[in-house]
């Protein structure tokens, strides 16, 4: 039986599977915010801060591509990240975010935003990496546990926000269930998301600079297995072999795709 590209493509995609709408991998010295996937990041300030061909964290592992990024309330990086109002609101309810980054020496023991929801950028960033190397932010709790900021690290963290009762926050690291935040309610509230998300940036300040070697944006909150297949930083976020975490276009886009993570000396 022959199938055609669209058809195969359906036949391995189930039906509400989580898509891939944006993926920034940082490869163009020229154009740092140039999008594998969906629209190019835009800056303000002196975001993206520095770029760097490759970079090593303290193991001597290295990634290639990274951006640096800078401290301060004007330095913004901005992704449209294409998701339409979902999870029965008028925003972003459901949706998943990935950070592949390691902290700077200067940036260990300051707050680091990962991303803010705000688009005005007037109020707190909504997640960090805190003083002491926990993940998340006070209204849905820290986690327990420490990330290494000495390391190239994958932080994924998967959002199903409900319209009453419990809400689903979950953090994965390098592939694993980290922590599982809490929240009651929260449709439309301050985790949803509008047309834009911004990343590293918080209004007073407390984001001190990230090495960032790629972000990724899906649609939806991806599953535990979704999160284990996409690995440690530096994995290829469109794997060579097909996932749900990938839409039609990454998945035709994977074949000629080669993992990220450069090769030690």
């Amino acid at each position: 039986m022959k199938f055609t590209i669209p058809a195969l493509i359906l036949a391995i995609v189930p039906a509400g599977a989580a898509t891939l709408t944006g993926l920034w991998e940082f490869n163009n010295s020229s154009n740092p915010g140039q999008a594998t996937v969906g629209s190019n990041l835009t800056f303000a300030g002196s975001a993206p801060g520095t770029w760097s061909a490759s970079l090593a964290d303290d193991s001597s592992t290295p990634l290639t591509g990274v951006v640096t990024t800078a401290v301060g309330p004007a330095n913004i990086i901005y992704a449209d990240h294409g998701i339409a109002a979902n999870g029965g609101g008028a925003l972003v309810n459901e949706w998943s975010v990935l950070v592949d980054i390691y902290s700077p020496a200067g940036s260990r023991g300051a707050w680091r935003s990962i991303f803010q929801t705000h688009t005005g950028n007037i109020n707190d960033g909504d997640y960090f990496v805190s003083r002491t190397d926990t993940v998340g932010v006070g209204d849905i709790t820290y986690s327990p546990g420490v990330i290494d900021e000495t390391k190239w690290t994958r932080l994924l963290i998967t959002i199903d926000l409900a319209p009453s009762g419990a809400s689903d926050i979950r953090a994965y690291v390098n592939g694993s269930l980290f922590h599982t935040h809490t929240l009651t309610g929260g449709l439309d509230g301050r985790f949803a998301l509008g047309s834009t998300l911004l990343f590293f940036s918080d209004e007073s300040g407390e984001n001190a600079p990230m090495h960032v070697g790629a972000i990724a944006m899906w649609d939806g909150a991806l599953t535990a297995g979704e999160a284990a297949g996409l690995g440690t930083a530096g994995a290829a976020v469109i794997p060579e072999s097909s996932t749900s975490v990938a839409g039609a276009s990454a998945l035709l886009f994977a074949a000629m795709r080669r993992r990220r993570q450069a090769r030690k000396p």
